[in-house]
């Protein structure tokens, strides 16, 4: 599977005398809780593919990379928790977690009835690739904003939450508490039980190329919700609202007050459909700075979004036919044809030095693909003559990559893109942050890149006619 470089995932874990332990039923640990007792700052811990059962385990050393090299790991919790928190409880600061999955996690009412796959109570976690399916919480993480980046990526959420009791809505597919950062993206959210299929307190939260359904029979609450503000970036994602939800709303934020720092909310270039009726697309409290709404698909019945909030570039239609997706039923929602307004998204530049310019999108399962042509609305662009979007890159043209340069490049344009009366070029760098932006007018063969004040490292850009209809992307690469 593929993944984009949305961030740099692998941290400079520990020091030089950092140990490998190998975990498995042939080695000489068969289970994780085995090593647990025995790791130091900065090992790392490769468990094999395989049935884990009733095997939990508490984690307090920093810089851990815990991961299951091929395959899956698989654990069932099986009555067991540790700590009545989780199938693995994580302490220790900057931890890594790959290629695990966890169902089963379950505690009683007096406890907290929010027994979660991973339980997260130190600072700094990423985790990639994960299952987390039949749990109280899929993750649940601590309140702590201090140097505190949590990653999500590329993993999967399935019927996690609780009903039938007191606790009933309050746990979640996944449960964000407060943190400096938190990033989701291309993750695939499904069939929460009774709460929130997203929910996340972070004081800036990325939710970016994500996949969120209820379905037909999920009796979930809200697809999103970020109660306390905070700067949001929604951007990519596609959305299902399902016909059986609790809650009618789709989108929420501030509802509990404004209590983070900022109160700044961007909602781009998603697809949101709803099977339920009635629907509120939005609740948004009122007092934010900024709540943005642009580019997005909207499709169903559901209440206005004009109002409260800034609007700009969205199609919105009942029928949802209208939009010519590929398989609603099965909720898919790339686009097979176009359809009036597909290419009037608005450039909207970035915020913070985070671009509102979409640059990848959703693939199944839990995936990601290079996203083709900034100047359509929605999560998936339409290409034309190939039907729907199955991950197709836009032109890749004039990369100096993989050879540095140290004061000027030059990128060949590709010839389409001569004589135009002028081009748009954005810089990215590797985690996906707009870093710079130039116009260029009388367009030759080529436009020349100058370094300036760009760091070491690899860089994308992209480059997009005046007009919109045409673009071009590569990466450069600047000398040390």
């Amino acid at each position: 599977m593929k993944y984009a470089p949305i961030v740099l995932l692998l941290l400079a874990f520990g020091s030089v005398s950092a140990k490998t332990w190998l975990v498995g039923p042939a080695r000489q640990y068969v289970t994780p809780s085995a090593v647990m007792l025995l790791v130091a700052d900065g090992d790392t811990v490769l468990i094999d593919s395989g049935l884990y059962k009733g095997d939990v385990a508490t984690w307090t050393k920093n810089n851990l990379v815990l991961r299951c090299p091929n395959g899956m790991a698989t654990f069932d919790a099986n009555g067991n928790i540790a700590g009545d928190k989780a199938i693995w409880v994580v302490y220790g600061k900057n931890t890594y977690v790959e290629g695990f999955e966890f169902y089963g996690a379950a505690i009683s009412l007096a406890n907290g009835d929010n027994g979660a796959g991973i339980r997260v109570q130190g600072n700094g976690f990423t985790c990639r690739r994960c299952y987390f399916h039949d749990n109280q919480e899929g993750i649940l993480t601590g309140n702590d904003t201090s140097k505190n980046d949590i990653l999500i990526e590329s993993c999967e959420f399935d019927h996690n939450g609780v009903e039938g009791t007191a606790a009933a809505g309050y746990e979640h597919n996944i449960y964000i508490g407060l943190c400096s950062s938190c990033t989701i993206t291309f993750c695939y959210f499904h069939a929460s039980i009774v709460g929130h299929e997203v929910k996340c307190r972070a004081n800036r939260s990325y939710i970016l190329y994500n996949k969120i359904v209820d379905g037909p029979s999920g009796d979930g609450s809200l697809s999103i919700d970020i109660p306390q503000g905070g700067l949001a970036f929604v951007i990519g994602n596609s959305i299902e609202k399902g016909p059986m939800t609790a809650n009618s709303t789709v989108i929420g934020y501030g509802e509990e007050g404004f209590k983070n720092p900022d109160t700044d909310f961007y909602f781009i270039n998603n697809t949101l459909v709803t099977d339920r009726n009635p629907t509120i697309f939005f609740e948004i409290a009122p007092g934010a700075k900024t709540a943005l709404i642009a580019n997005n698909i909207i499709a169903g019945m559901g209440h206005p979004i004009a109002g409260y909030t800034d609007t700009e570039s969205n199609i919105i239609e009942a029928d949802t036919s209208f939009f010519h997706f590929a398989d609603p039923a099965n909720y898919d929602y790339r686009l097979t044809q176009t359809f009036p307004g597909l290419t009037s998204a608005a450039i909207l530049g970035s915020v913070k030095g985070f671009s509102l310019t979409p640059m990848s999108e959703y693939a199944d399962v839990a995936d990601s693909a290079p996203r083709a042509f900034l100047n359509q609305v929605g999560a998936f662009p339409f290409i034309s003559g190939i039907g729907s979007v199955t991950g197709q890159p836009m032109p890749t043209v004039g990369s100096n990559h993989p050879y540095p340069f140290t004061l000027t490049t030059q990128i060949v344009l590709p010839e389409a893109f001569t004589g135009l009366a002028g081009v748009i070029l954005s810089i990215y760098n590797v985690t996906g942050t707009l870093v710079r932006q130039e116009e260029y007018s009388e367009i030759a063969s080529s436009i020349e890149l100058t370094r300036g004040d760009l760091f070491p490292g690899v860089y994308r850009y992209r480059i997009l006619s005046r007009d919109g209809k045409l673009e071009c992307s590569g990466s450069v690469v600047v000398s040390p």
